[in-house]
């Protein structure tokens, strides 16, 4: 009997050892609270001791993100040698062996805290992912609010300096929450701190509001009231994130407290917002409430549902911010292409012949300036060719002016079929066309005269069944040397035209 109650007593102390190792195979928080590292770890306000106790076969590497906590400092026994590995999170790179140790951290607010405890392998790899993930992002930010900066400054258009805003201070917030410059500047503690984040977040959210109010003209059909809630929203955070900056510990915790929701809020006004206007049919935004769509479901998986995927948790905000910022781009340049679009339609109704498909007076002469600038620069010649239908007045008198009108439209299509594409074509008033060509040489300019005057000898125009023969008489000037004078220059053809419409009369 004795013998066989030592073999049980041997078996439960064997049994009892066996489940102590299995308990302590890892790593767990004994204080404040005993938990496995599965969980996320509840931490209070102020400087917190968190301690754990390990049992490990082999090294591995105890990780956390700073976006929460900071100033990090781990003590353990002389005999324990734990390394601080150089990382973006706070990584320490534990022995193997039993051995108990103390985080001591200090955190601005409550949160939860996900630990990990990877092998040195498979952290290096998770950690070099997320800092080329993390230096791709902000790297695509900054040429992002570079070229986007550029083009409105030579749109001097204000919405493109708030969407570089946006930009700039989206990517500075991830880089700061992702704590990218500690790998730079590990004892620059300001950097790391929530403070700074803070005044990125709420800068990233106000210069947001701003570049989609802008961008889709919300003061124009939003109420006044409307459009007043939602960028005062966006202001509030921008001024939140700097009150949560103050060493004012009421303000500050007040200001951290309300920065989340009132950033749920305006983001879900701006996007009501924007459906409206896509209703509206405003032009671009279709792509802004499809990237509105996602920013919001990432920031709302973010804050409420924050543990159920690490991997969305971390990237889930930067994809949809990334993804935002290129819909935003498409909206933004989609907007320059329409205005772009109905400055030129403007510029052609303005310098459109009303009658003619040509150029009014006013569209012919600042081309024609132009071209007279362009020839200084590149040299070549200049054609000038003054065109005036004969017998127009005939033609009103005897078949009225109807029919004189359609006589004017077939000439000026005449005239357009004849001339190159770079040629400005258009008609200074009445029956008086003009065409200005830029050519390389003389030969070229003869040959073009040519082709004009023999198709504009002996016309026969079928208007109304009937058949009408007219001619123009045109004038040809070739200048070879620059000139600035272009009054002087239809001047000159104009009377060149006069003499041969005297000589073709006097024949």
């Amino acid at each position: 009997m004795d013998i066989l109650r030592n073999k049980y007593a041997y078996l439960v102390a064997l049994l009892m050892m066996l489940f102590s190792s299995l308990s302590y195979a890892d790593c767990q928080l004994i204080a404040p609270q005993h938990q496995t590292l599965e969980q996320p770890v509840e931490v209070a306000p102020g400087i917190i001791d968190l301690q754990f106790r390990c049992q490990l076969p082999h090294a591995k590497v105890l990780s956390f993100p700073l976006d929460a906590l900071s100033r990090p400092e781990i003590y353990a026994d002389d005999s324990v040698d734990i390394t601080v590995l150089s990382s973006a999170r706070a990584a320490y790179l534990l022995p193997e062996g039993l051995y108990q140790f103390t985080l001591t951290v200090e955190s601005d607010h409550d949160s939860a805290v996900s630990m990990a405890l990877r092998d040195l392998h498979v952290f290096q790899q998770e950690n070099n992912l997320h800092i080329l993930t993390i230096s791709a992002f902000g790297g695509f930010c900054i040429a992002l609010c570079i070229y986007v900066g550029v083009l409105g400054r030579s749109l001097h258009n204000a919405g493109f300096y708030a969407y570089s805003g946006y930009i700039l201070s989206a990517g500075f917030f991830f880089i700061l929450q992702e704590s990218l410059l500690r790998l730079l500047m590990p004892d620059v503690h300001w950097l790391h701190s929530h403070e700074l984040k803070s005044i990125f977040a709420g800068a990233t959210v106000f210069t947001a509001v701003r570049f989609i109010c802008l961008l889709l003209d919300l003061r124009l059909i939003l109420k006044q009231w409307e459009y007043q809630t939602i960028i005062n929203c966006g202001l509030l955070v921008l001024v939140l994130g700097f009150i949560s900056a103050l060493p004012v510990e009421p303000l500050h915790l007040l200001a951290s407290q309300l920065m989340g929701p009132i950033t749920l809020i305006g983001m879900v006004a701006i996007t009501v917002a924007t459906a409206y206007a896509a209703l509206r049919k405003i032009h671009g935004a279709g792509w802004v409430l499809i990237a509105l769509i996602v920013l919001l479901a990432a920031m709302l998986f973010r804050v409420y549902l924050p543990h159920v995927s690490e991997f969305l948790t971390r990237y889930a905000l930067i994809i949809a911010v990334t993804a935002e910022a290129l819909l935003l781009a498409i909206a933004a340049s989609e907007r320059v292409k329409r205005l772009q679009a109905d400055k030129m339609q403007a510029y052609l109704a303005a310098s459109s012949d009303p009658l003619c498909p040509v150029l009014n007076r006013r569209g012919w002469e600042a081309s024609a300036n132009e071209m007279l600038s362009a020839h200084k620069k590149r040299g070549g010649v200049i054609l000038l060719l003054f065109i005036d239908l004969d017998g127009f007045k005939h033609i009103n008198d005897t078949y009225g002016h109807r029919v004189g009108d359609e006589a004017l439209i077939i000439l000026a299509k005449i005239l357009n079929s004849q001339s190159r594409a770079q040629d400005i074509v258009g008609r200074l008033g009445g029956d008086e066309f003009v065409v200005m060509s830029h050519c390389h040489n003389r030969s070229i300019a003869e040959r073009v005269t040519k082709r004009i005057s023999e198709r504009l000898t002996d016309l026969s125009l079928k208007i109304d069944e009937k058949i009408i023969e007219v001619s123009a008489s045109v004038g040809a000037q070739i200048i070879d040397a620059p000139h600035s004078d272009l009054s002087l220059l239809l001047h000159e053809a104009d009377m060149l035209m006069y003499e041969k419409k005297h000589a073709t009369a006097s024949l």
